[in-house]
């Protein structure tokens, strides 16, 4: 999950047109990275970006996946930053959570509206460490760590408190270089 912070407050005093195109070409560079990954983007969630690893294609290095992108993402993120704030537009900074789970993945809905994602607990601890990660940071979950701590820095920042999930869960900050 990826989520945009203080959008909200910023849309109030924007014209629609302004929104929109802002949010396109946010979302434009987000795609590209990842689909760069085999990512699938499973949803736009008003300016959050859900997606996910392993369906349709299959991945055995699912979460290294993730964690890349996500890197990626806060990279352009920045470069989006500096060139917007010149042009007096949206002071974009992003928050991102990663988990990795069972769900259930496939088309679900009704006969006059289908999507193609993905469901379950796993999905819901993603997004709430996105809600939980640092202001242009990445969070990601302990078994996320498990599988690309050897491969990617983190920091252990402790056991945290999350909504509908009854017992703690711990929780690694990515850390990454900016490319500036």
């Amino acid at each position: 999950f990826g989520d945009i912070s203080g959008f909200r407050a910023w849309c109030a005093a924007r014209e629609p047109e302004e929104i929109r195109a802002i949010l396109n070409e946010y979302f434009e560079e987000m795609s590209k990275i990842v689909f760069k990954y085999e990512g699938t983007i499973d949803k736009y969630i008003g300016d959050g970006l859900m997606a996910f690893y392993g369906d349709p294609f299959e991945q055995a290095d699912q979460a290294l996946c993730a964690v890349k992108t996500a890197i990626e993402m806060q990279q352009k993120t920045r470069e989006l930053k500096q060139r917007w704030d010149a042009q007096g537009r949206l002071p974009i900074k992003i928050r991102i959570g990663i988990n990795r789970g069972e769900v259930v993945v496939g088309n679900m809905g009704s006969e006059r509206r289908m999507d193609y994602t993905v469901i379950g607990s796993a999905v819901n601890i993603a997004q709430r460490l996105e809600g939980k990660a640092p202001l242009e940071g990445i969070l990601i979950s302990e078994t996320v760590y498990q599988e690309v701590n050897e491969l990617i820095n983190t920091r252990f920042i402790g056991d945290i408190t999350v909504k509908g999930i009854e017992k703690n869960l711990k929780a690694y900050e990515v850390l990454y270089q900016t490319n500036q």
